[in-house]
């Protein structure tokens, strides 16, 4: 195997190659030799993957060394497979078809290739250039200089000017996932043009400082957009002075002409992206391919500090490392392979995950369109129409989304009737038995899984194809896991990683027999834990922060130096601010962070995140929780998330309320939060952790919503992590309530307990 990467092994028509499929990929070990007595103290032993401990790997092949190189290696072999795929959208009726309908490989590289050089031929002849601006220049001497970006200048060792000879002007997209997300990203991959996103989520602050911050001249958005970035145009004339070009992803005739009208006054030219493509069709243009360090895009952080996020560069080869990890480590596709893009584009996991979709021959299915009405957008029950038309082979997927199939999976099956009911279970339980046996064990089993109702909880949500689904960027339950995978007969891969890591880094297997891990480190990557004493974990168990190195990591924070140095030392190591223990396989698991711990009134430090994750992961009966505490208060309160036929199964067996079926999400929640009923969710909820928690880490009163946790509401980012700050000064008026009205309900939780 190690002559796997060797150039030597290949042809120019290689096909993309992948690490023995075996266990060995999906276990890391340390590197031979001892740490001295001085860094042992500090620091474990470095972690690399099992089956390539030697050296670590930032492609499958020298030649494939961009994002750009690996999506034409892509059209070049799949050419006529189905690669991008959307429901058409009817303008008029406002309507989704009830199919998908696809473009090929080919196709897509003709049409990225058309807009591309579209971009750049309506840039530079757009009549508000203006070359006293830095980011207009560059627009017009983009095709002189587009070789130099990214070739390193080692006479000018400073962070700015290494960012400002790493890329040419930044072009933004703003909308929410779709066929012509991705059309943009690979167009401006293939002519050497940066991008970044925006995204409305987090306020109109932010994307008014990221837009004067990458000096942005030009937007791709949907229709909805126009309106909110003419307004900031408007709002901030020197912050958004650079932006003279707005490119719409829908017809330009549904743009009102009170919006054209005010694009003109504002000195920005509206056109939509067809009349893009079509201007670049008509004048076409060589691609200008990247350099490897070459500034790719711009992701920036979800802000769980409310404060401004911080621009992570992704280089080329990083964007070209992660699409390697997923590579070596998941199948490639079949003929007829899909995957649905659920996650937003925004952030770095869905474009790794979409990415390595299209590099390996499976076809990207996008939600459906529903234009101005962006609330209404990749809802449960929309994804679950999506799936159901589009039957995709794999996708990605947050846990609290995974929480919500439990529940209705759960669900169906109690509406069987009693005989289909026990044959049904007994085939889940054999699964998780067989399941649990080993690692990769799938319990397959042409007998159980013909059998009608256990094959319909899968083909009722569309799962009638799908081999596995992968989770990451918070914890999930491990008993969700065990579940999910008997009842839905597929995988579930669990992987951690960070935007500076170019998402994933880490992954376990589809079919762990102990789900509850991250996984191994990716061959493009190398970690080990740092000593985090004071926090109480113990480096030499093998518990600490993360560190990571490698070639999957990111370049730094753009124009952001003292970021950047705090985050990465000397040696190249990130701090990632996770803490992770190591398991005999050297796969790891979270279980904290180092900064999210606060001081009690007894002088105690909590790890909120750790608390959170103990409780969700023992109590499948809540599926939200965040934890709040006062430094002058001697106890914690929360905000509990649960799902309403849980609140009725609740209610009906803990305090024997019958007839709840025309209950309204309203009426629950008010019989939920009152004193009898939070006393005795609360005494199950602490009795299920009081043998993982201290005392001092026990909730003792929490209030309760159906979905407390919402992007809407800004409390959590799109990829659901929580953003504290924002969170603690949205439920004050609850934490009030909780702490100065109702108080700790911690006499009552005991006399609860010892009835248990």
């Amino acid at each position: 195997m190690s002559s796997l990467f060797s150039k030597d092994d290949f042809t120019a028509e290689v096909a993309v190659s992948h690490l023995p499929f075996d266990s060995a990929c999906l276990d890391s070990v340390p590197l031979a030799g001892a740490n001295s007595q001085r860094n042992k103290a500090k620091y474990s032993k470095t972690f690399r993957n099992k089956a390539i401990p030697n050296r670590l790997i930032s492609t499958v092949h020298p030649d494939l060394d961009t994002h750009h190189k690996y999506f034409n290696h892509a059209a070049a072999k799949f050419k006529d497979r189905p690669c991008l795929s959307a429901r058409p959208y009817d303008y008029t009726t406002k309507t989704s078809a009830d199919v998908y309908e696809s473009l090929s490989y080919n196709q897509v590289f003709q049409r990225k290739n058309n807009i591309g050089a579209g971009i750049l031929r309506s840039l530079t002849s757009n009549p508000y250039l203006d070359l006293h601006l830095e980011s207009h220049r560059k627009i017009k001497n983009h095709l002189r200089d587009w070789p130099s970006y990214g070739i390193p200048n080692y006479q000018r060792d400073n962070h700015d000017y290494q960012i400002e000879k790493s890329c040419s002007f930044i072009l933004s997209i703003f909308a929410v996932n779709r066929l012509e997300w991705v059309l943009t990203d690979l167009a401006c991959s293939s002519y050497s043009i940066t991008t970044t996103a925006l995204y409305d989520t987090l306020g109109p602050d932010v994307s008014q400082y990221i837009l004067d911050l990458t000096s942005c001249p030009i937007v791709v958005c949907t229709a909805d957009k126009v309106p909110v970035l003419l307004n900031l145009k408007q709002k901030y004339p020197e912050e958004t002075k650079s932006l003279i070009s707005l490119v719409v992803m829908d017809p330009i005739e549904i743009i009102n002409e009170e919006m054209l009208q005010l694009a003109d006054m504002l000195k920005v030219q509206l056109q939509d992206l067809a009349q893009i493509e079509q201007l670049g069709k008509e004048n076409p243009m060589h691609e200008l391919p990247p350099c490897p360090d070459a500034l790719f895009t711009l992701s920036f952080t979800s802000g769980t500090t409310g404060s401004k996020p911080k621009g992570v560069m992704v280089p080329q080869r990083q964007a070209a490392a992660y699409i390697t990890f997923l590579t070596t480590i998941e199948p490639p596709a079949q003929l007829g392979d899909r995957a649905y893009a659920l996650l937003p584009l925004t952030h770095i996991y869905e474009r790794q995950t979409s990415a390595f979709g299209w590099t390996n021959g499976y076809c990207i299915g996008f939600p459906q369109t529903t234009v101005g009405q962006t609330k209404n957008m990749n809802t449960f029950n929309n994804m679950i129409e999506d799936l159901q038309i589009f039957q995709p082979t794999y996708m990605s997927i947050v846990p609290r989304l995974l929480t919500r199939l439990e529940n209705l999976t759960k669900a169906q099956i109690a509406q069987l009737n009693v005989a289909d009911q026990a044959r049904v279970n007994e085939i889940i339980k054999y699964k998780v038995r067989e399941q649990g046996k080993a690692d990769g064990a799938t319990g397959f089993d042409a007998t159980w899984d013909s059998f009608p109702p256990y094959e319909n909880l899968r083909r009722s949500i569309g799962f009638d194809k799908m081999r596995w689904v992968q989770t990451a960027s918070a914890p999930v339950a491990s008993s969700t896991l065990v579940f999910l995978k008997a009842s839905l007969n597929m995988g579930i891969r669990q992987l951690y990683g960070l935007t500076e890591s170019g998402a994933a880094i880490t992954t376990t297997g589809a079919y762990e027999a102990k789900p509850g891990s991250c996984g191994s480190i990716s061959p493009t990557g190398e970690y080990k834990l740092r000593n985090v004493q004071d926090m109480g974990y113990d480096i030499g168990k093998l518990q600490g922060e993360i560190m990571l190195r490698g070639p999957q990591m990111f370049k730094g924070y753009y124009y952001n130096q003292e970021e950047t140095n705090k985050a990465v030392d000397e040696e190249g190591w990130f701090h990632s601010g996770d803490i992770a223990t190591i398991d005999s396989h050297g796969r790891i698991t979270i279980i904290d962070r180092v900064k999210n711990f606060f001081k009690m009134q007894q002088g105690e430090y909590v790890s909120p995140e750790k608390v959170e994750n103990r409780y969700l992961s023992n109590n499948p009966i809540i599926s939200q929780l965040y934890v709040h505490g006062n430094s002058l208060k001697p106890y914690l309160i929360g905000v509990v998330g649960i799902e309403y036929e849980q609140g009725i199964k609740f209610l009906n067996e803990q305090l024997g309320m019958n007839d709840l079926g025309g209950m309204s999400s309203d009426e629950l929640l008010q019989v939920m939060n009152s004193r009898d009923a939070k006393v005795r969710l609360l005494s199950i909820l602490n009795a299920n952790v009081r043998q993982h928690l201290n005392g001092f880490e026990l909730l003792h009163n929490v209030h309760i919503e159906i979905n407390p946790l919402t992007v809407e509401r800004e409390v959590v980012t799109p990829t659901f992590k929580l953003r504290r700050p924002v969170a603690q000064r949205f439920f004050a008026d609850v934490f009030h309530k909780l702490y100065e009205i109702e108080q700790s309900l911690v006499a009552d939780l005991k006399l609860q307990i010892a009835k248990l």
